[in-house]
C-alpha cells in the first residue's frame, strides 16, 4: 500500500514540475483587455507545428494570466492539442509572430464533427494582451475565411461556429457580436478542497466502479459520445482522437480515473460512467482535473457522479493532491447543482462561449 501511494504521488509531482509562473498572474492582475494600449504588432504568419509548442504554451501562459479561457499552458499539452488536430485541421492554423521573432497570436479552425447534420466548427484565437486591435480584428476574419472553406470542403448546407471569450476581454467580445455573435452560455470552472475524510457512497445493485481498462477503451469511447450527445459544442472523438482526448493524454492520471461498469447491460455497452483525470500544472497547490466526466442517460440521477468523485477524493488524498477542478456548463442545472451540493465553489477561471450560424446566406457577414 505504501509502495501504491508514492508511485501515485510521485506521478502526481512529475506532471505538475513544470507549472507556469504564478508571478505573470500578480503582475497582470490588475490588467485587462478593454483598458490597455495595444501597439504590438506582427510581422509574418506561418502555419502552426509541433516544433513551436514551447513557443505557443509560452503566449498560452501569457494571455491565461490577463484573459483565461482554459488554454493549455505546458508545451507537451500543446503539441498534443495540434497532433488532435489532424492533418486536415492543422493546414486551418496561424501563428503570428512579432518583430522580436517572438509568437504573438495563434489562430485555429477545428472540425468537432457533425450533429443533426450541422457541422460544428470551433474557433481559437489568443494573442500576447499588447497586441494591436487590427490584429485581432484580421485574425477574425482569417477564421471565419477558413470555416467557410471548411464547411464547403465538408459538403455541409449548414454550420455552427462556436468560440471562448475571457469574461474581461470586452474588445473581443465586442468584436465577435459585430460579427454576427451570440453569446451561448457560460462555462464555470469549479475547485473542490480535496477533505480529510471523503465519503464513501454506495453504486446502486449491478453497477461496479472499477479502474480504467484499456480493454474497455473503445466502450468508454462510445459511452462519451453517447453521454455528450445532447451538448451541441461537446467533443466527440472519433477512434483516432480519443487517445490524445483521454487515456492518451499526456497528463492522464490512470489511477485517479474509474468507470462504471453495469453487470447486466441494458444494450451492448456495460459502460454507464466515465471519469477522466488530468494533473493540472497551472497553479501552485497540487491539483487534478476531472477532465472528462459523464453518465449515459440511462443511468443517470443514480448518484454515479458523486461515487466516481468520492473515489477519485480518496485516493486524492493518499497521492498528496489538495484540490480537485473541473468546467461545467451554467445552462447544466443538474449536473451544477450537484457539484455545489459536493462543496465545489467557482474559481474564477470561468469563459463565456459565442456561436453563430455558418450558412450560404450568411455569408456575406464579416
Amino acid at each position: 500500500m505504501e509502495a501504491e501511494k508514492a508511485a501515485l504521488s510521485g506521478q502526481v509531482r512529475n506532471l505538475d514540475a513544470r507549472r507556469s509562473p504564478a508571478i505573470w498572474r500578480a503582475i497582470d492582475l490588475h490588467r485587462t483587455i478593454s483598458i490597455r494600449w495595444p501597439s504590438m504588432r506582427i510581422t509574418g504568419w506561418s502555419r502552426a507545428t509541433p516544433a513551436e509548442a514551447e513557443a505557443l504554451a509560452a503566449l498560452f501562459q501569457r494571455a491565461e494570466a490577463v484573459a483565461p479561457v482554459g488554454m493549455e499552458q505546458r508545451a507537451e499539452d500543446v503539441q498534443n492539442r495540434l497532433v488532435t488536430l489532424g492533418p486536415d485541421s492543422a493546414g486551418r492554423t496561424r501563428v503570428g509572430r512579432d518583430d522580436t521573432g517572438s509568437v504573438a497570436a495563434y489562430g485555429e479552425v477545428a472540425d468537432m464533427g457533425t450533429a443533426d447534420d450541422v457541422l460544428r466548427i470551433r474557433l481559437t484565437n489568443v494573442f500576447h494582451p499588447d497586441i494591436a486591435d487590427d490584429v485581432r480584428a484580421e485574425l477574425h476574419h482569417w477564421l471565419i475565411d477558413q470555416a467557410k472553406q471548411l464547411r464547403d470542403s465538408r459538403g455541409s448546407a449548414r454550420a455552427v461556429l462556436g468560440t471562448r471569450s475571457a469574461e474581461n476581454d470586452r474588445a473581443g467580445r465586442e468584436l465577435l457580436i459585430r460579427g454576427g455573435f451570440a453569446l451561448a452560455r457560460h462555462e464555470r470552472d469549479l475547485a473542490l478542497a480535496v477533505p480529510d475524510e471523503p465519503s464513501a457512497p454506495a453504486l446502486p445493485p449491478g453497477l461496479v466502479l472499477t479502474p480504467v481498462d484499456e480493454r474497455y477503451d473503445e466502450l468508454a469511447r462510445l459511452a462519451h459520445n453517447e453521454a455528450y450527445a445532447d451538448s451541441p459544442t461537446a467533443v466527440r472523438p472519433d477512434q483516432r482522437t480519443w487517445p490524445q482526448h483521454a487515456t492518451g493524454h499526456p497528463r492522464f492520471l490512470p489511477d485517479l480515473s474509474c468507470l462504471v461498469l453495469a453487470e447486466a447491460d441494458r444494450s451492448d455497452n456495460p459502460v454507464a460512467a466515465f471519469l477522466f483525470a488530468l494533473a493540472d500544472g497551472s497553479t501552485d497547490t497540487p491539483t487534478v482535473v476531472l477532465h472528462c466526466l459523464g453518465t449515459r442517460a440511462a443511468w443517470r440521477r443514480s448518484g454515479l457522479a458523486t461515487a466516481m468523485i468520492s473515489r477519485v477524493l480518496h485516493r486524492a488524498r493518499s497521492a498528496g493532491v489538495r484540490q480537485l477542478r473541473l468546467k461545467v456548463t451554467d445552462s447544466n442545472h443538474p449536473a451544477l447543482a450537484l457539484y455545489r451540493k459536493l462543496g465545489f465553489v467557482e474559481s474564477g477561471q470561468g469563459f463565456a462561449v459565442l456561436m453563430r450560424q455558418l450558412t450560404p446566406e450568411a455569408d456575406e457577414q464579416p
